[in-house]
């Protein structure tokens, strides 16, 4: 299993599209990030598991750089004394991404989540710091320092209505700035008109232009949203172990100790219809059966879709997002 800590609602930029809630001074204890790598460590020798993936996510998690280095010295001594492998990630807007900072998390072979939108423009459209100025020549410094330490990285790029117009031109830039892989994430808390959707169809084929380019010029590229549906087409659609089974598979834990089936969903840690527990008082496994038997896709028309079995009508949180809290529901933009 993956289990996420949101070590603080607090961040140094205010990025339009962000899911996170309020951006305030709450930020997870020792204790209570001792107490999740408890409960994931038990969880996963009882079900006599071999590994366990620990995240960290915000917020800004490296806001809570002394933290976050106390939790991961625990997690690898409990992980080596219980004989789980433990394999380690980070998403960071990359604004705190000093050199020490990226040597210490190579040093610990983390999978690095790298925040950024391509170029200036697109970058500086939605990524800015609470006093508006635009994060992007940082971000950038950031990520050539990543590179020149060997880090396990991705770039992450949010596409949303407000900043498609410069989303294929994001990732030539993207593709020119490091060897990174590069995930395109649509933006799925925003309204997508048809007007948006046609535009994000115009730039995905632009994007795939590129990407046949590179790939027939023997310099290919890895972008999420592309490799990924070649993937199921080659499959025959997502395997099992590609989907999220709400609460089994992965838990996030909010700065309270609140338990989440998703990072994506701690948000302002309001969301009592998705809770799971406290790691202080208890998971609560009557409501994670509860929230796993609505984790999927019910809706009728979906059965006999000749793609059903490479759209992501499995996801969540995704599912939460486009239909009103319906986690067993697909939203039109996903269908889209």
């Amino acid at each position: 299993m993956a289990i996420t800590l949101c070590l603080t609602h607090n961040c140094n930029l205010r990025c339009a599209y962000c899911y996170a809630g309020r951006k305030r001074h709450g930020a997870m204890s020792r204790e209570t990030a001792r107490a999740a790598i408890d409960f994931a460590v038990n969880r996963q020798v009882s079900a006599r598991q071999s590994s366990l993936i620990l995240g960290f996510f915000g917020g800004e998690p490296l806001l809570e750089w002394q933290t976050l280095q106390e939790a991961d010295a625990y997690a690898d001594e409990k992980c080596r004394a219980s004989g789980l492998a433990l394999q380690r990630t980070i998403t960071t807007n990359m604004t705190l991404l000093t050199e020490d900072k990226n040597r210490w998390l190579v040093a610990r072979h983390y999978r690095i989540g790298l925040s950024l939108d391509g170029t200036a423009d697109m970058h500086n459209s939605s990524r800015v710091y609470a006093d508006g100025r635009g994060s992007h020549a940082d971000c950038l410094r950031a990520l050539h320092l990543a590179e020149a330490c060997g880090a396990n990285a991705e770039t992450i790029t949010v596409a949303s209505p407000a900043n498609l117009c410069r989303l294929a031109e994001s990732v030539r830039f993207l593709a020119d700035q490091s060897g990174f892989d590069i995930a395109v994430n649509p933006d799925f808390t925003a309204t997508w008109s048809e007007e948006a959707c046609a535009a994000f169809t115009c730039q995905y084929e632009a994007i795939a232009d590129f990407f046949i380019e590179r790939f027939r010029a023997g310099k290919p590229i890895h972008v999420t949203w592309l490799n990924g549906k070649i993937k199921t087409h080659l499959y025959g659609g997502y395997q099992s172990c590609d989907k999220c089974r709400a609460g089994e598979k992965e838990l996030a834990v909010a700065p309270s100790g609140n338990f989440y089936p998703c990072p994506n969903l701690v948000s302002d840690d309001t969301r009592e219809d998705i809770r799971l527990g406290n790691v202080h008082t208890g998971f609560d496994y009557a409501k994670a059966a509860q929230s796993l038997a609505h984790c999927g896709c019910t809706d009728t028309e979906c059965r006999d879709c000749p793609i059903a079995e490479r759209c992501m009508n499995w996801c969540y949180c995704v599912n939460y997002f486009t239909s009103s809290g319906k986690t067993d529901r697909v939203g039109s933009f996903t269908c889209f």
